[in-house]
């Protein structure tokens, strides 16, 4: 019998094509999840007929009008009777032994606050690909990552929400998810427990990031100001809120949150406001980024914008 049990939060809202999949990858885990907590966010399609179609004995349904991931992620840790709770949306899956890895990772760091695991990239039915995650460790068997901040600031996130696994009572001592941020929920999430917590970390793969069709994030507009998680790393370094041991790497991540918002922006033409970022002091903790967004995109930029006037 399973000593450790999990309980597993999937946030859904109008997500009719995936969601069967994504509740069938937790059913065929060969460590078995204690149950299953759906949050209906306020669907209009018919996600719910399908998750209540499928009759898995151990699923609570709790349905609220919308009010976005973070509070339904929220209101489905409320719902939760295990102190490991393991987050999945609705459009990702994990392997067959992603709570099996997890497990292994508890008994070995009993003291965590979050537990994860690398992951893949799915784009469209079936192209997948490595997430670029710059690790300076590859223990199959685990350990712990004191340097999230770095990893983070060097490529792609070490992990995904799909890929992760909280302990309830350290969830609740951080304060869960925030609500009303309007970009960066994820991150503000995950520097709450690299900051004030201790994270495990394998680099195995367990699970599965749908990410729809490639470059489809840069289609969008991007925001005209830093993220919220972002200004408040910054006023936590000028408040002296950060161990001096931690700045640098802090401080590096805000820098590659800039470069990579001014780099959107030059993409989308709006030329002077990415000049604008790169004048952050923060953008030269990330000096190879800095110097071609700098002195190679922008004048090619403002080539290419007038000559298309």
């Amino acid at each position: 019998m399973n000593s450790i049990k999990f309980s597993v939060v999937i946030p859904l809202y109008n997500k009719s094509e995936c969601i069967e999949r994504t509740i069938n990858s937790v059913l065929q885990q060969s460590y078995s999840a204690d149950e299953i907590v759906v949050i209906d966010d306020g669907s209009t399609d018919d996600s719910v007929a399908k998750v209540e179609a499928l009759k898995v004995p151990n699923l609570k349904l709790i349905r609220q009008e919308n009010q976005g991931v973070s509070a339904a992620r929220n209101t489905g840790a409320q719902h939760c009777s295990n102190d490991f709770m393991a987050f999945l949306d609705a459009d990702d899956t994990w392997t067959p032994f992603f709570l099996s890895r997890i497990a292994d990772l508890i008994t070995r760091f009993p003291n965590m606050g979050l537990y994860a695991t690398r992951y893949q990239k799915v784009y469209g039915d079936n192209e997948f690909l490595d997430a670029k995650i710059a690790l300076t460790r590859w223990d199959a068997c685990g350990y712990e990552m004191d340097n999230y901040f770095a990893v983070a600031a060097s490529g792609d996130l070490p992990f995904t929400m799909s890929s992760i696994v909280v302990s309830k009572p350290v969830f609740h001592d951080l304060g869960g998810f925030p609500c009303g941020e309007w970009m960066g929920e994820d991150q503000s999430f995950y520097i709450n427990f690299a900051m004030y917590s201790r994270i495990a970390y394998t680099p195995v793969i367990e699970s599965f990031y749908y990410q729809g069709t490639q470059n489809s994030a840069c289609d969008k507009a991007p925001p005209q100001e830093l993220c919220p998680f972002a200004e408040r790393l910054l006023d936590d370094v000028k408040e002296g809120r950060v161990a001096e041991k931690l700045k640098p790497m802090v401080l590096k991540y805000v820098g590659a949150h800039i470069c990579d918002l001014a780099k959107r922006h030059i993409q989308h033409r709006s030329i002077e406001y990415a000049a604008q970022l790169l004048t952050h002091p923060a953008s030269r903790k990330k000096p190879l980024h800095w110097s071609y967004y700098k002195f190679v995109a922008l004048p090619m930029a403002y080539l290419n914008k007038f000559k298309n006037a």
